[in-house]
Parts: C-alpha cells; sequence; structure tokens
C-alpha cells in the first residue's frame, strides 16, 4: 500500500561524494519520504540536516545533504493486510479515516487511555481544550524544518505550552472529547501551515 505524501512527486537520486559526507540530486518523481527509505534515513533527519528545506517543496536539481548515520528513529508504519498504523507517531490504533482532500489528517481508533506519543522532538506550542473547532483536548507541537503536528479529541493533554518534550514521548492519552463519534486520534501534520500525508513522513 504506497500512498504518496506529497501531491507532484519529484524518483531516483544521484549520491554525491562530499568528503566524508554524502548528497543527493533530487530527481524528477522524488518525495522526502522515498529519499529518505532510498537511504536508509528518516523525513524527519533530512530536515534537521537540510535546514533550508521544505518537505513539500522539493525541486528538480536540488542538493540534500545525506545524514552520516542511518536515524534510529522509528516511523510511520503501513500494514497493508490490517490497514493499522504503528508509531511513532501517536498510537498503536486502528486507521478508520485516511488523508484526503476532506480529512487533512489520519484518525486511527484506539481504546481511551491508550497513550499518544510525540511523533519527534519539539516544542508544544499550545496543549488546550479547543471547543470552538471541535477538537476538544488537543495539543500542537512545532518541530524543525517548519514541521507542525496536531493531536486532538484526547481524553487528557499531559504535557503544556511551552514545553520541550522528546520523540516518544506520552503527551497525552485517546479519548472522544470535542466533536467526535468514538475513542480515536486525530493526528495531523502541517508544512508552513499546509496540511501534508503523514504517511512515510517520519
Amino acid at each position: 500500500m504506497r500512498i504518496h505524501m506529497f501531491g507532484a512527486a519529484l524518483t531516483a537520486a544521484v549520491l554525491i561524494s562530499l568528503g566524508s559526507a554524502a548528497s543527493i540530486t533530487v530527481k524528477a518523481g522524488d518525495t522526502l519520504s522515498s529519499l529518505a527509505a532510498r537511504h536508509g534515513t528518516t523525513v524527519t533527519a533530512l530536515l534537521q540536516i537540510n535546514p533550508g528545506v521544505r518537505a513539500n517543496q522539493l525541486r528538480v536539481g536540488q542538493k540534500l545533504t545525506l545524514p552520516t548515520r542511518p536515524a534510529s528513529t522509528p516511523g510511520v508504519t503501513v500494514r497493508a493486510a490490517s490497514v493499522r498504523v504503528s508509531a511513532v507517531p501517536s498510537v498503536q490504533g486502528r486507521l478508520t479515516t485516511p488523508f484526503n482532500a476532506q480529512h487533512g489528517g489520519l484518525d486511527l481508533a484506539a481504546p481511551t487511555g491508550t497513550p499518544i506519543r510525540a511523533t519527534m522532538a519539539g516544542t508544544v506550542k499550545s496543549a488546550v481544550f479547543d471547543a470552538r473547532n471541535g477538537w476538544g483536548w488537543t495539543i500542537v507541537l512545532e518541530h524543525a524544518g517548519g514541521l507542525t503536528t496536531r493531536y486532538s479529541h484526547n481524553s487528557v493533554n499531559l504535557v503544556r505550552t511551552g514545553q520541550q518534550v522528546v520523540t516518544g514521548q506520552v503527551i497525552a492519552r485517546v479519548g472522544s472529547t470535542g466533536n467526535s463519534t468514538g475513542p480515536h486520534l486525530d493526528f495531523r501534520v502541517y508544512q508552513a501551515g499546509i496540511p501534508v500525508n503523514p504517511y512515510g513522513l517520519f
């Protein structure tokens, strides 16, 4: 089950030796997700080592530096047979609503109280009860590379605004607060304020 994270996919990269470091050249069809998978790293690591890069704005011919070691952070994995998502990010849950034009994130059904984990290290931008937008108890994290992640409908938030969090830290628990029909996590990722498909991102 392959889902492209960014619409206009930019497919092969050329390794260029730069002394002890290496870089890749973006070619037509490449995405950060496909490049990370091909070179044994993660999108998170690529964004951290290439601070000027924006995940949804790759250009053919653009040079990206590769991390010197493969990233060890686990990412989103999709098991096609059962369509379950395991993480960092979020929770062990059943995918009930995928990313699409009408829904800018993933809905992951899980029992109330299931731990929700930070996708990657960052700063808590907000940890509030959002009644206005129907999110219920919600956490928004800011990360390197202009990425923001949102975790909504929580039963309880376990972090506060301004707090630093690390990858995999439990930040909340699954609930059904706000406009929700059952216990689940609504997980969303934004690049410069634009919703992007979380599949393959981490």
